[in-house]
C-alpha cells in the first residue's frame, strides 16, 4: 500500500514495531468549493412549477454562488433561456403550459448545448425517461429528491465543459 512497516526486539526486553503511511495523493477539491472559486455569480435558469422544489433549488445555487433565475412554466423558461444571460439551465419534466421536453425543443432551435447545456431535473427516474430528456436535446439528467452533492458534481461538470468551450 506505498507505506513501510518495520520491527526491533531485543530478548527479554520486548518489542518495537513501527508503520507508516504513504503520503496520500493530493485530495480533489471539493465540487462546492470548485464551484465557488470557478463559478461564482453565474445564472442559472430554474424551470420548476412547485415553488417548493423550486426554493430548495434556488437555497441549493445560492449556497455554492451561483444565482438562480425562476421560471414557473415551459413557456417562461423558454423566454428566458432565449433571452441570454444564463450559463446552464436546471428543467423540470412536468410543467403547464408547455413541459420541459418540448421547451428544451424550443430552446433548443435557438441555442445548442455548447451555448447553454440543459439539465432535466425530475422525479421520472426510468431510463425511458432518460432516453426522452436526451431525444429533446437535454445534456445530462439528474432525479429527485436531488442530492446536493450529485447537483453540485453535475454543476461543475458543466459549468467547467461549458467555459472550456467559451475559452
Amino acid at each position: 500500500m506505498g507505506g513501510d512497516a518495520g520491527a526491533s526486539s531485543r530478548p527479554g526486553e520486548g518489542s518495537s514495531f513501527w508503520f507508516t503511511d504513504a503520503p496520500q495523493a493530493r485530495s480533489v477539491e471539493p465540487a462546492e468549493d470548485a464551484l465557488r472559486r470557478r463559478h461564482a455569480g453565474a445564472r442559472i435558469l430554474v424551470a420548476e412549477d412547485n415553488p417548493v422544489n423550486a426554493e430548495v433549488a434556488q437555497a441549493l445555487l445560492e449556497e455554492v454562488g451561483l444565482v438562480a433565475d425562476l421560471a414557473g412554466d415551459g413557456l417562461a423558461a423558454v423566454d428566458k433561456a432565449l433571452k441570454g444571460g444564463h450559463r446552464l439551465v436546471l428543467m423540470d419534466m412536468q410543467m403547464p403550459r408547455l413541459d420541459g421536453l418540448d421547451a428544451c425543443r424550443a430552446i433548443r432551435q435557438h441555442r445548442p448545448s455548447s451555448a447553454l447545456p440543459v439539465i432535466a431535473m425530475t422525479a421520472n427516474a426510468f431510463a425511458e425517461d432518460r432516453a426522452r430528456c436526451q431525444a429533446a436535446g437535454m445534456d445530462d439528467f439528474l432525479s429527485k429528491p436531488v442530492d446536493p452533492a450529485a447537483l453540485y458534481r453535475l454543476l461543475l461538470h458543466w459549468l467547467d465543459r461549458q467555459a472550456g468551450a467559451a475559452g
